[in-house]
C-alpha cells in the first residue's frame, strides 16, 4: 500500500510546480498599467532629448527620455510595457524673466502632457512651480507607463491657453503662438519728460518745477491679468516716475493742490491698464518710495518711437482776503488748471 502512494505524490508535486510556473509567467507578462505615473527626485540629469521652453516667467530645460525598461530608482515597466521619463528644471535665477502682471493678476503653473501614439497623459507631478507669485527652482521628474514602445512621443507644454510641443524623439520644439517669448528685447532706458505745458494763467510755482521720468519701457507678449496680447500685437509696459505738483501759480497767487487726476496717452491712445507698481509687488517685497506708475498699452510689435503724454487736471485752493485793504474775513478761492508733460517712447 505504501509503495502505491509514491506515484500519486509525485504527480501532485509536479502539478504544483507547474502551477507555480504558470503563475510566475503570468506575473512576468503583466506590465504596469498604461498611464501609471511615478514621481522621483531629480537628483541627476535625465538622459534624453532636451529643449529650452520659455514661459512668461522663465526659461525651462525640458528633457524627454526614450522608452525605458525601468526608472532611475528601479521601478520596472514589466512585460509589454515601457516607461518614458520627463524632467523639467529651471537652472538658476538667471533663467527668470521679467514677469509683468496686474495687481490682481497671478503667475501660473505650466501644464505638461505627454502624448504617445495619440494617447495623452497629464503629468501632474511636474506642477508646483509658482506659489504666491514666486517661482521655485527645484527640478521635477515624472515617469509615465505606456503599453509597448510607442513610435511617436511628444510633450505638450501649455501656459494660459498657448501650447508648445517638444518632439520626444528629436528634441525639436514647436513654439507656435509663444514665439514672441523668444524674441524679448531689453527694456528701453530712462527717458526724461520735456518741459511742462500749462493751461492759461497757470504755471509752476517758484522752484516747484513739475517733472516726470519714463524709467523704462518694454514690449511683452504676455502680462499676467491681461493674458497673451492679441495676434499680431504686443503689450508695451511703461513705468513712470513723477506725480502731480503740490502747488502751482495762478491768478492772485499760489494755489495748493486739493485734487488732481492724471491721464496717460501714447500716440493719442489711452492705456489698457494703469496701476501703481507697489500694488503689484509680491507679498513681503520692499515698496518703492517713489511710487512709480505702470501703464500697459496694446501696440504693434514693430511700432516706431511715439509720443507719450501725461495730462494732469488740478484743482487748486488759495486764501484770498476780502474787505477794504484786505482786512475782511478771508475766503477760499479755487482755480482749475491743466499741466501736460511728454516724452518719446
Amino acid at each position: 500500500m505504501r509503495k502505491s502512494l509514491w506515484p500519486v505524490a509525485l504527480v501532485i508535486l509536479i502539478a504544483s510546480l507547474a502551477g507555480g510556473a504558470v503563475w510566475l509567467s503570468q506575473q512576468q507578462r503583466d506590465g504596469l498599467e498604461a498611464g501609471t505615473l511615478i514621481a522621483e527626485d531629480a537628483v541627476d540629469a535625465l538622459v534624453g532629448r532636451t529643449a529650452e521652453v520659455r514661459v512668461p516667467w522663465g526659461s525651462l530645460q525640458v528633457t524627454v527620455s526614450e522608452p525605458l525598461a525601468e526608472t532611475a530608482e528601479g521601478t520596472q515597466a514589466g512585460h509589454d510595457a515601457s516607461l518614458v521619463g520627463v524632467q523639467v528644471a529651471l537652472d538658476g535665477p538667471e533663467d527668470l524673466l521679467v514677469a509683468d502682471r496686474l495687481p490682481d493678476g497671478a503667475l501660473e503653473d505650466p501644464t505638461f502632457t505627454l502624448v504617445a501614439d495619440g494617447e495623452e497623459f497629464l503629468l501632474e507631478g511636474l506642477n508646483g512651480w509658482v506659489k504666491d507669485n514666486q517661482v521655485a527652482q527645484v527640478a521635477r521628474r515624472q515617469y509615465v507607463a505606456l503599453k509597448g514602445e510607442p513610435a511617436e512621443i511628444a510633450l505638450r507644454v501649455g501656459y494660459d491657453g498657448v501650447d508648445q510641443v517638444v518632439d520626444g524623439l528629436t528634441g525639436t520644439l514647436d513654439r507656435s503662438a509663444a514665439e514672441p517669448l523668444y524674441q524679448l528685447g531689453f527694456a528701453a532706458g530712462a527717458q526724461p519728460c520735456g518741459d511742462p505745458l500749462w493751461s492759461p494763467e497757470a504755471s509752476d510755482a517758484g522752484k516747484a518745477v513739475t517733472t516726470c521720468l519714463v524709467s523704462s519701457s518694454a514690449q511683452r507678449p504676455y502680462v499676467a491679468g491681461l493674458g497673451w496680447a492679441p495676434e499680431g500685437r504686443s503689450w508695451l509696459v511703461v513705468t513712470l516716475l513723477g506725480g502731480a505738483p503740490t502747488e502751482f501759480a495762478g491768478p492772485n497767487g499760489t494755489y495748493d493742490v486739493a485734487e488732481s487726476e492724471s491721464t496717460y496717452l501714447l500716440d493719442g491712445q489711452a492705456p489698457d491698464e494703469a496701476f501703481a507698481l507697489n500694488d503689484a509687488l509680491p507679498a513681503g517685497a520692499v515698496e518703492d518710495a517713489n511710487d512709480p506708475q505702470v501703464l500697459v498699452f496694446e501696440v504693434a510689435p514693430d511700432r516706431p518711437t511715439g509720443q507719450f503724454e501725461v495730462r494732469t487736471s488740478l484743482t487748486g485752493e488759495t486764501e484770498v482776503a476780502t474787505g477794504k485793504q484786505g482786512k475782511g474775513k478771508g475766503r477760499t478761492r479755487t482755480f482749475e488748471a491743466l499741466v501736460a508733460l511728454g516724452a518719446f517712447v
